[in-house]
């Protein structure tokens, strides 16, 4: 049983919830008063117990059999309407969610599509995706970055990536979101809502099926073909068509919606912080550097989830077996024991690369290069089309997307000078 002294600080006088718009904005008040007074604290809403310090977050990283990934897929709004869309089982055993051996044996196949050289090999194609994208508002000076741009880049390039046809694209970024939707740690669905993303999920489900088979008899040069037609040691196929369409449909989600919600907090931080900016538009050699040190200051990830697989103490906190862990990254990357005034921007950090963006150790993130490739290129690109780009001045205020896992912008006015 929690006590009042197992509970986060009250800041504001108001006690800690990711699901509230004002803190998916900004939770670090609470997160520091946790990491300072109980750094390892309870969760009554969700059942979870939320770990803010860097040095705890690793250990549960680097530790699979103690805090397994199990219930990282957790599609707590999936109803009986949702039951034809997954006739094999609900999609909840994907790469984040497996523990080794059965992580293993399918990360080995799927880190073959992701190598940082055939990433690096797209980057043409995603700059070009990046100017055409532009090309559509560049006249106007000004738009929506989230809607007009992000929301837009990252699909393009993972459908690109997968081999699906391109017009598919928007369906892909609503799946996406529609993925988000379902899992616990999304804001709760009312009827009509659960019916309508019942309704595409079951369209998009059975498409991915179709897909599959297509490619099994038709291969190409794609992602989708590879995984399709890879095979084991015996010369049997490596994964079931349950399986591929799991790891197609995840990486067709996850290659969307995260990127889509870090290129708008990046630029956000960026033109928020004028004299930084200034020095990146004046040297572009900045920009890798710029785009590690926003992802840690504006992750887009805020945390996964882990589940202990036995007693253990953690943050001075005695946990059971079973327990649900709320990693939280975004309170570990602004930990002043290991970050220098780590509430402050500053695109020169030492050890930038410490961040937990992309996650660490086993489940590290297998688009990291992609994503690190997007963020580069879309923000190189911005600042070669749009000069004078900031914040628009008649800008409605901000709106955040509450999610447990990867809150984010609803909308980013920008303008420049045309």
């Amino acid at each position: 049983m929690t006590t009042a002294e197992q509970l986060c600080p009250v800041v504001h006088g108001k006690t800690f919830d990711p699901l509230d718009a004002e803190q998916s904005a900004n939770p670090f008040p609470w997160l520091h008063a946790a990491q300072e007074q109980r750094p390892v604290f309870y969760l009554p809403g969700h059942d979870m117990w939320c770990v803010t310090r860097y040095d705890d977050v690793v250990a549960v990283l680097r530790d699979a059999a103690t805090y397994s990934s199990r219930k990282v897929i957790r599609l707590a709004q999936l109803g009986p309407e949702l039951a034809d869309a997954f006739p094999d089982g609900p999609p909840d055993e994907v790469l984040v969610s497996l523990d080794p051996p059965a992580h293993t044996r399918l990360r080995t196949l799927a880190q073959k599509a992701f190598t940082p050289k055939l990433i690096n090999a797209r980057e043409d194609e995603i700059r070009a995706l990046c100017h055409a994208l532009i090309d559509e508002v560049a006249g106007a000076g000004r738009c929506d970055l989230v809607a007009d741009f992000a929301d837009r880049l990252p699909v393009q390039v993972i459908t690109r990536l997968v081999g699906a046809p391109l017009e598919k694209a928007p369906a892909f970024h609503q799946w996406g979101v529609d993925r988000v939707l379902l899992q616990r740690g999304a804001p709760h669905l009312d009827d009509a809502e659960r019916a309508a993303l019942g309704a595409r999920v079951v369209e998009m489900s059975s498409w991915l099926r179709e897909f599959v088979e297509e490619r099994r008899a038709r291969p190409r040069d794609d992602l989708a073909s590879a995984l399709v037609h890879a095979t084991s040691d015996n010369g049997h196929p490596a994964l079931s068509t349950a399986e591929t369409v799991t790891m197609i449909g995840t990486v067709l989600s996850a290659g969307s919606t995260t990127t889509a919600h870090f290129i708008p907090l990046m630029v956000r931080d960026l033109v928020r912080h004028p004299e930084q900016w200034q020095q990146v538009l004046a040297d572009r050699s900045l920009v890798k550097r710029t785009v590690e040190e926003t992802l840690r200051h504006v992750t887009s990830v805020h945390g996964v989830t882990r589940t202990t697989t036995k007693p253990v103490r953690l943050g001075g906190i005695d946990l059971p077996a079973g327990a649900d862990l709320y990693v939280h990254y975004a309170a570990a990357q602004r930990d002043p024991r290991v970050f220098e005034q780590p509430d402050e921007l500053d695109i020169h950090r030492a050890g930038v690369n410490r961040h937990f963006a992309f996650g660490r150790g086993i489940h590290t993130c297998l688009g990291a290069p992609l994503a690190r490739l997007e963020a580069k290129v879309a923000l190189e690109t911005l600042i070669e089309r749009l000069p004078g780009l900031r914040l628009a001045a008649d800008r409605p205020p901000e709106r955040w997307l509450p999610n447990l896992l990867t809150p984010g912008l609803e909308r980013l006015d920008l303008e420049w000078e045309h």
